[in-house]
């Protein structure tokens, strides 16, 4: 009787014992594979995200100026950092872009010094400094500008440029703040067939379309931000200012002609109200801007080289800019 009684103990333990396997392995189990998961999903590198240049703490400037640069022009820089880029504004920023492929290596040195001096050179290695190239390094300034850089306005200008920083500030708050390409307006001119400004690639019509000379002219973020990230599509012609006219050709925007832009390839003389002056030696910027701290005037005496003339939005290009005024500067 008592061996029965232990073996229908042991038959009701073993039972209870499986029924406990039956409820306990399944949570055994699954606390295995929860844990496994979560081992893996720890030793796995987290996924690392792009570098971004531009930050959405980096510094608003109102306006930034890039101007176009020759490696081997340091004293020409120089006298534009002594001379109109030297009424500081908080909210302007400047920038000397210069391309450095192929650069003899004194040359190379001079320019990673003078950057390392003043912090101001954006330094295009992939690019060689020379005419033709011009359109391709204005293209990457647009390009670098937009990713490193929150800004409002963009000013491109040559080396060789004169700017009145404060009056032309002044007139750009005047002007629209968005979709802006404000400059010294060009249409209808006949493309070129031979020389350094041969277009072998050019097939639109006869003619250029309308476009603000190279010598200095303004941009609005989203303009730049439009043809940064079209660069890819964007046909690049011998002429950086004909280029940007035709990218921004088929835009909505405004295109604003001022006559106080002296940007043509060469200058039409010095007047009082110019805010941009093309082809300027240093020591004409230096005789400037001595005139301005003396005299609160650009010029000793105005003078006229060439006449000028509004631009005619009403008419086709080729008829745009027939009407040359005595009057204006």
């Amino acid at each position: 009787m008592a061996r029965g009684w232990r073996q229908s103990k042991n038959r009701i333990v073993k039972n209870v014992f499986c029924f406990g396997c039956l409820f306990v392995l399944p949570l055994l189990v699954l606390a295995v594979i929860v844990y496994s998961k979560s081992k893996n999903v720890e030793s796995l590198p987290a996924p690392r995200e792009l570098p971004s240049q531009k930050f959405d703490d980096s510094p608003q400037f109102y306006l930034i100026a890039l101007i176009m640069s020759d490696p081997t022009k340091s004293a020409t820089r120089k006298a534009v950092r002594e001379t109109w880029l030297s009424n500081t504004h908080k909210d302007v920023k400047h920038y000397f872009v210069v391309g450095s492929k192929g650069l003899a290596q004194d040359v190379l040195q001079n320019v990673l010094e003078e950057s390392s001096s003043y912090h101001d050179m954006v330094i295009l290695e992939s690019l060689n400094e020379s005419y033709s190239s011009l359109t391709g390094k204005t293209l990457a300034g647009f390009q670098w500008l937009h990713s490193n850089h929150n800004f409002t306005f963009l000013l491109k200008c040559d080396d060789d440029s004169f700017v009145r920083m404060s009056p032309l500030i002044e007139q750009l708050r005047k002007q629209p703040q968005s979709h802006l390409y404000w400059g010294f307006f060009k249409g209808g001119s006949s493309v070129f067939q031979k020389g350094k400004w041969k277009e072998n690639d050019w097939f639109l019509c006869d003619t250029y379309l309308p476009y603000a000379l190279g010598g200095g002219y303004v941009l609005s973020s989203d303009l730049v931000e439009f043809i940064a990230k079209n660069a890819p599509l964007l046909q690049q012609y011998k002429s950086e200012d004909v280029s940007v006219g035709v990218w921004l050709s088929p835009l909505k925007i405004h295109r604003v002609h001022d006559v106080r832009f002296d940007t043509e390839f060469k200058s039409r003389g010095c007047y009082n109200e110019y805010l941009i002056t093309h082809k300027q030696s240093a020591n004409q910027m230096r005789e400037k801007q001595a005139n301005l701290l003396k005299t609160g005037k650009l010029c000793q005496s105005e003078l006229r080289v060439r006449y000028s003339y509004n631009y005619n939005w009403t008419v086709l290009p080729s008829k745009c800019c027939k009407n040359f005024d005595p009057e204006l500067p």
